[in-house]
């Protein structure tokens, strides 16, 4: 394994824009999906997670091109796809039983789909377009939920897709797909799962963990402070592995339940914004470099026809209507989408980004997220500040007049999220 593998890119940091998607983008039902495309396009995202439960035969051969016509699909409404390859426990109770595989069907599984689908790779040199394809390769979404994968079995197919993969480039990025049960069960060690793969974390096979977070008023309250996280269970997790090699936090799904006391649209719209932000601003072992590559809300294609009232973030199909949660998200990506992270205080609560048109404070100005809750923050802003906007979940509250240096914003309401904007 190449020393730099896992490290962080060298050059400039990411855009938020360019860490934001949704899913998922099924293979088999390419060209059946422009609600979630229009819902992408509507926020401002890039990416989209892309998943295939076609992705080999019942001899566990590669059949990469069953991919094709998603990726063309993609490329074709300008989103990068992060390649998801499904399996559940229970497929070993088929008939015919399609068993988890080896590490040799994994390893042949990795190298056929990154040398189809990588940047550069076979399927972009078809089309006449060498610079797209996928840079991130996962597999195996929420094997702590049934909990039936033989954990070394898991192992070693994750080991051999790392290894397939970087076979064919050191660089591309291998994360096991999703755990739930940190954020349903607090569990850390995700029912031994993660244990399972931690000498894959430490050695640098897989870049880092996705962790999927679903905030509940009664299960896991962000409302009562920084335990109901998705810092905290990255922390808890990375702890029961017993990691010393900094890894990267992926969330390919999140949201905000709508039920109970959070059925309201201002405590849902209040709660979705901070809950963004905990899932941008994850932090890494030094507790204020930035850990997160990219967040994903589940789901901003879905009406509460097809997924319940809960997490649907459409509120009409085709074409897309936003509901209240992707509001709250395009606002995000409309003020700071083309900006990075470049600190994170989490005693304060508070990230900043920059990027050519502004800078941005994030403020989670709630108790149990900030050591200063309350009604007044202390910035030191940059030396061509003039002005500064404060924005709130709704929108924009107020500008005002300000100065370079030490500067008090006052005047706020509190025990919610505020993003207060420099403009250049």
């Amino acid at each position: 394994m190449p020393a730099a593998f896992g490290q962080a890119a060298v050059g400039a940091p990411p855009r938020l824009r360019d860490m934001v998607g949704g899913g998922n983008l099924v293979t088999h039902l390419a060209g059946q999906s422009p609600q979630l495309y229009q819902a992408l396009r509507g926020v401002g995202a890039r990416m989209g997670r892309m998943d295939s439960y076609g992705w080999r035969t019942l001899t566990r051969v590669p059949t990469p091109h069953d991919f094709d016509a998603a990726m063309n699909e993609a490329h074709d409404n300008g989103i990068t796809p992060l390649i998801l390859l499904e399996y559940d426990g229970s497929y070993q109770t088929l008939d015919p039983p399609q068993p988890i595989g080896s590490y040799q069907d994994w390893f042949a599984t990795g190298q056929a789909m990154a040398r189809r689908f990588r940047p550069g790779g076979d399927w972009g040199r078809e089309h006449g377009i060498p610079d797209f394809g996928a840079t991130i390769f996962t597999a195996i979404n929420e094997p702590d939920v049934q909990a039936t994968i033989p954990r070394q079995a898991y192992h070693d197919a994750l080991k051999g897709l790392a290894d397939g993969v970087h076979s064919v480039d050191p660089h591309l990025r291998v994360v096991p797909g999703g755990f739930a049960t940190c954020n349903s069960n607090r569990d850390a060690t995700l029912r031994g799962y993660g244990p399972a793969i931690a000498d894959l974390l430490e050695d640098g096979h897989l870049d880092g963990i996705d962790l999927h977070t679903y905030y509940n008023d009664r299960w896991y309250p962000i409302t009562k402070g920084r335990e109901f996280s998705a810092q905290t269970c990255f922390d808890r997790i990375k702890q029961a592995m017993g990691l010393t090699r900094d890894i990267h936090f992926y969330s390919t799904e999140f949201n905000v339940t709508r039920a109970g006391a959070w059925d309201d649209d201002r405590i849902l719209g209040k709660l979705f914004l901070s809950a963004v932000w905990d899932q941008l601003a994850v932090a890494g072992r030094n507790g204020h470099s930035p850990a997160t590559v990219l967040a994903f809300p589940w789901n901003l294609g879905d009406t509460p026809r097809v997924d319940g009232p809960h997490y649907a973030m459409a509120a009409g199909e085709n074409p897309w209507v936003p509901e209240l949660r992707s509001t709250v998200f395009k606002r995000v990506l409309d003020l700071a989408g083309d900006l990075t992270i470049v600190a994170i205080d989490r005693a304060r609560g508070l990230t900043q980004l920059t990027g050519r048109g502004a800078d941005l404070f994030v403020w989670q100005d709630m108790p149990g997220w900030t050591d200063r809750p309350g009604r007044a923050l202390e910035l030191d802003l940059p030396s061509w500040t003039r002005s500064l906007e404060i924005w709130g979940w709704d929108g924009l509250r107020r500008v005002e007049p300000a100065t370079p240096g030490r500067f008090v914003v006052d005047g706020v309401d509190g025990n919610e999220t505020y993003m207060i904007r420099v403009p250049r």
